[in-house]
């Protein structure tokens, strides 16, 4: 009785640590997913970022050109 005792308890511990081996490697494989996302969204933020950048330079440009234009024609007296 005790030797089956024994040999049920170490089966049924075998079997949580399978099931806990099978659960961390699908937990790594998720984090590995998850990190490649976060690579390609930083990216995507960047391009945005630069994209920005140059939006904003256009538009100071063109209100900087509008200024002297309107200096220029007299437009503000």
């Amino acid at each position: 009785m005790n030797n089956e005792l024994l040999e049920h308890k170490v089966n049924l511990n075998e079997k949580r640590l399978n099931n806990h081996a099978d659960r961390i490697d699908k937990l790594e494989q998720n984090d590995a997913r998850k990190e490649i996302q976060i690579e390609n969204l930083c990216r995507s933020i960047e391009g945005l970022t630069h994209t920005l950048k140059w939006g904003f330079g256009f538009i100071l440009t063109a209100v900087v050109g509008f200024f002297i234009y309107a200096i220029q024609n007299h437009i503000f007296k």
